[in-house]
């Protein structure tokens, strides 16, 4: 079988999106899915929203991901690019959502538009990918988070896998910065993969319409904002500037206004505390 969920989760290696994950009866599970590819797991998740319809604000995770509304009389499945600014997600009151976030897409099909070509951008997966809206209609029918898991795990297999790809140094760079959270030099990616920094750096915004440092400062701002969400109120944020690599609070707080439009005070105040 190509799958393998992985029910208890390594939250070190888990994108982030902390007001998505208060939403009514949240759950994630981390799906193994794709066999072609080094980095191979993707994040599945279901939530109820409320009465209200409030919008969700999320937060840049430098993953893809699909979202879909289960309802059985209008289905909606939209896909998104890497972001690299906070955005608001307005969802339908009442119903119930599921996604699935693959960590990477090296290893996956392009879809009507290259991958790089979805950066900050949300368009429709049957429109995008003809013949798609079946995968829409069967989550909807389905009862329970796992059977979801499975009909995503067919799809998966069925139309995004991409058997003819072989890891690159792309995906090994890659893998350095996200175990670095980012955190790591040029020189280090070039030493390590052979390469010149400029072909590196070229390669990598080709695949993933984003830049080597760009794609950084999301790692390191997603391990900052894990890093938050561990204090205690009178913790200090001298141990996040230092085990990231910001030069000082001042920097830490101009990447968080950069990437969830809050310091990192109100951050923790505002969403990460907030019940």
């Amino acid at each position: 079988m190509m799958s393998t969920c992985q029910t208890n989760i390594d939250r070190d290696i888990v994108p982030l999106q902390p007001e998505l994950s208060k939403q009514l009866h949240y759950s994630e599970r981390l799906l193994k899915w794709n066999p072609y590819s080094k980095k191979n797991l993707a994040l599945c998740y279901q939530f109820q929203t409320g009465r209200d319809g409030t919008p969700i604000r999320l937060i840049p995770d430098a993953c893809i991901d699909f979202l879909f509304k289960c309802d059985r009389e209008n289905p909606v499945a939209v896909v998104s690019g890497v972001q690299t600014a906070p955005r608001e997600l307005v969802l339908a009151p009442d119903s119930v959502y599921f996604g699935f976030k693959p960590y990477s897409p090296k290893g996956m099909r392009p879809l009507g538009a290259a991958w790089h070509e979805l950066t900050d951008a949300q368009i429709s997966l049957e429109d995008d990918l003809k013949g798609a809206g079946w995968i829409a209609e069967r989550l909807a029918a389905q009862e329970t988070f796992d059977q979801r898991i499975a009909a995503i795990a067919d799809f998966a297999r069925l139309e995004l896998t991409d058997d003819t790809y072989t890891p690159d140094f792309v995906e090994l760079s890659e893998l350095q910065l996200c175990q670095a959270r980012g955190n790591i030099r040029m020189e280090v990616i070039s030493d390590y993969t052979g390469y010149t920094g400029r072909y590196c750096r070229e390669k990598f915004k080709e695949a993933h319409g984003i830049s080597i440092k760009n794609y950084s400062s999301i790692m390191r701002f997603q391990n900052a904002v894990r890093m938050l969400s561990r204090q205690d109120d009178e913790a200090s944020l001298s141990d996040i500037v230092f085990d990231n690599g910001y030069f000082d609070q001042s920097h830490l707080n101009r990447e968080f206004r950069r990437f969830c439009g809050d310091t990192p005070l109100r951050f923790r105040r505002e969403v990460l505390c907030r019940s």
